[in-house]
């Protein structure tokens, strides 16, 4: 009789969670991650927003914005950090981080910005996506940054949901263009210690 897997309560095996715990490891991009930070990208992208099938606008948005070219020159920007979460080769995850400060939608809001933090649909919900958080917190606080900030699409109620228990608070409304569609985002902040908490960065 073939064994199950127990489940947590997010759903996923017992296995994902104390591999993802104990083994997944984060450490800064390089240029030769271009090619597996693509494809993760494009993933987790349309199973995000292509909930109805993949639609024209949203196939030219993940091959225009999230193609290998795009991404390289992104990794080569001296002002952009990206972190990787991986197992043994295999990358799981990346957060993306804008690391001088800069203004957010939201007057009066600024700090380092998150652009993405993607992970691997298997993989969410296991710790993956607080390593990432708290590696681009630690990449903010080093660059001096007050804050960091960052936008999500207010349909996505998993990533808000994460976000609030992190300590990330909900400080306004703007919106993101799409291949000439508008879709509502809401700006999340949290504050940041001083350069001098950050501690180091975890492997």
């Amino acid at each position: 009789m073939q064994r199950m897997d127990r489940l947590t309560a997010g759903g996923h095996s017992e296995q994902d969670v104390a591999l993802a715990n104990s083994r997944a490891t984060c450490r800064v991009a390089t240029l030769a991650d271009a090619e597996p930070i693509t494809a993760l990208a494009i993933q987790v992208f349309l199973d995000t927003y292509a909930t109805d099938g993949v639609r024209p606008d949203l196939a030219s948005e993940a091959l225009s914005q999230y193609s290998r070219e795009k991404f390289e020159q992104r990794l080569q920007d001296p002002g952009r950090t990206f972190v990787l979460a991986t197992l043994g080769v295999g990358l799981l995850g990346f957060a993306e981080v804008l690391s001088e400060s800069l203004s957010s939608p939201i007057a009066g809001i600024q700090g380092a910005e998150l652009i993405r933090l993607y992970v691997q649909p298997r993989w969410q919900g296991t710790g993956i996506g607080r390593k990432l958080i708290n590696q681009a917190e630690v990449t903010g606080r080093q660059a001096g940054a007050g804050g960091l900030w960052l936008t999500v699409w207010e349909n996505n109620t998993r990533a808000l949901g994460f976000y609030d228990r992190l300590g990330y608070s909900d400080v306004g409304h703007t919106s993101y263009t799409m291949q000439s569609q508008s879709f509502g985002n809401r700006v999340l902040h949290k504050a940041l210690g001083s350069p001098a908490s950050a501690g180091p960065f975890e492997a």
